[in-house]
């Protein structure tokens, strides 16, 4: 099956009649009473990753590399206190940036006191893993446990230091400033960072629990904790706790500061905005007329093209795939058009070491945005998604023959005559010896056309095709020097009522995801955006 790890939310746009007033006591307790706790907002937005106790074992971890924190173990990477341990504003940086380099992606969009809420919760889960760790201990022990004391032990482990202090004054030359951070550099970083900056010397490496990792590429601009100044000084002195990163607390801070200067300097500086993910507004533009099968070019110069940020989940060196999104409608149905940059071509997923270029797109309709991982039990996810091995135009078992000219295809029973030894016969095959076709996997229909589908979802694993009558996406694929662009179509209420409906003058939060078919990437593994908006003009 097709594992997507992407949401869209639809909301109406138009206000109710009489909106209650939020001054008044009464909506002020109403407004309290339904904003989620801690426990609510994190088993909606991070236990399928970190697990429900914080234990990095969610369901989907076993798709995420690098691995989801174990909150538990309280070793957490990005730090800016003297003692390691992250205050409440690291925490909160990581929540609204994420982690870039990594599947964390940014929850800038929920409001600031679930924000807060959240980062309460995350150190509570720590402390509890602490406190049971160490209860545990003292029990093996036959120590008799001091609650006192055990709290105090805990707040060694758990509780923040004080703040490194950056420096204060910064070189005005930077240029000047640069050569000098070179000089340090090669002593004390290009061993594993390489002589360049690319990342390429010692390979061989592991975090403390054995996972395997790689130094940094710098000439990215990919930054975990950002590229300003303040994080890279607290990535020095401080190293990145549970990784081969070491901290350099020998440096004095005119020498860190030129070494963050050489560092900065190694890419450009917008290179780090162009792998963050910020949420952007996407127009599905209104056309005056009916929007024919083959929709023009000069339909879409009304859409401007929204550039889209995509990262892997299970990360890897990759291209920015420069992906770009345009939306238009004409009242009855929306069609999106996704570009994006791919060297090459994957239609032919025939043997099993070969795999297919995808795209997807997923709609969410409720009032809080689920897991961001095929919604929730309590909403159902709309998902399109566009095959480049299903193309019209290919003939797959033509694809077979290719593959294996000396296949043989046995005819059940045995004494229906074949045409010869290599006998494509399934149109021939009785269908109780084609299982999956038999029971209606569409999937598995070789009569089926189209390189579009339709599926639902209600929470991780669940995802499923809809049933025939309710395939109303189609879909138009094209790939011409380096770039597939694909238009994905659907009518904005599905005549047969599954899927979300939308209309004019909706508010849509949309997402995508983009598979690499030469990079091997299928199921679970692939590149993901975080939420955009669309609004249906």
């Amino acid at each position: 099956g097709v594992a997507i790890a992407l949401v869209l939310r639809a909301t109406r746009t138009r206000p109710p009649a009489h909106p209650p007033d939020a001054a008044t006591p009464v909506a002020a307790a109403s407004a309290a009473a339904a904003a989620p706790n801690g426990p609510e907002l994190y088993a909606n937005y991070c236990a399928a990753c970190h697990g429900d106790t914080g234990d990095g074992n969610g369901p989907a971890a076993r798709f995420l590399y690098p691995r989801p924190r174990n909150f538990r173990d309280a070793k957490f990477r990005l730090v800016s206190s003297v003692n390691r341990v992250p205050c409440d504003d690291d925490l909160m940086r990581v929540i609204e940036r994420g982690m870039p380099g990594s599947a964390m992606f940014p929850f800038a969009h929920l409001p600031e006191p679930e924000r807060r809420t959240l980062v309460a919760h995350v150190r509570h889960l720590t402390r509890t893993g602490v406190e049971q760790r160490l209860r545990q201990g003292a029990e093996e022990l036959g120590d008799v446990v001091d609650a006192v004391e055990l709290a105090r032990d805990v707040d060694l482990v758990a509780k923040p230091g004080a703040a490194i202090e950056p420096p204060s004054v910064w070189p005005d030359v930077a240029t000047e400033s640069a050569a000098h951070g070179r000089a340090l550099y090669l002593k004390q970083c290009a061993a594993c960072h390489g002589e360049t900056g690319k990342g390429d010397g010692v390979q061989d490496q592991r975090d403390d629990d054995g996972t395997p990792t790689r130094p940094r590429d710098y000439t990215r601009g990919i930054f975990k904790g950002g590229r300003d100044r303040a994080q890279l000084y607290a990535r020095i002195v401080l190293g990145m706790p549970g990784t081969p990163m070491p901290s350099s607390s020998n440096f004095q801070p005119d020498e860190i500061a030129d070494l963050i200067y050489y560092i900065q300097s190694l890419s450009p500086p917008d290179a780090q905005a162009a792998v963050e993910h910020k949420r952007s507004r996407l127009v599905a533009r209104a056309l005056g007329n009916s929007m024919p099968d083959e929709i023009p070019d000069a339909a879409w110069d009304s859409a401007e093209p929204v550039p889209i940020v995509v990262s892997p989940l299970w990360w890897r060196a990759f291209e920015d795939f420069d992906l770009r999104v345009q939306a238009v409608h004409d009242a009855s149905s929306i069609a999106i058009r996704l570009s994006w940059r791919d060297p090459t071509c994957d239609q032919r997923s025939v043997r099993p070491q070969d795999f297919k270029d995808m795209v997807a797109v997923q709609l969410f309709a409720g009032e809080r945005e689920p897991f961001l991982g095929m919604g929730a039990s309590g909403g159902s996810v709309d998902v399109w998604v566009w095959e480049a091995d299903r193309q019209a135009d290919l003939v797959a078992y033509a694809d077979v023959d290719t593959a294996y000219p000396n296949m043989a295809v046995d005819l059940y029973p045995f004494e229906q005559p074949a045409d010869g030894p290599r006998a494509h016969a399934t149109e021939r095959q009785p269908k109780q010896f084609l299982t999956a076709w038999a029971v209606g996997n569409l999937r598995s229909d070789p009569e089926r056309r189209g390189a579009a589908s339709a599926l639902q979802a209600k929470g991780f694993g669940s995802l499923s095709m809809r049933p025939r009558p309710s395939q109303s996406v189609t879909s138009a694929g094209h790939w011409s020097d380096g770039r597939w662009t694909v238009v994905l179509r659907r009518p904005l209420a599905p005549p047969d009522g599954s899927g979300i409906r939308l209309a004019p003058g909706d508010k849509v939060s949309i997402a995508f995801a983009v598979w690499d078919g030469s990079a091997g990437d299928r199921n679970g593994q692939k590149l993901v955006s975080i939420w955009h908006d669309l609004v249906v003009e």
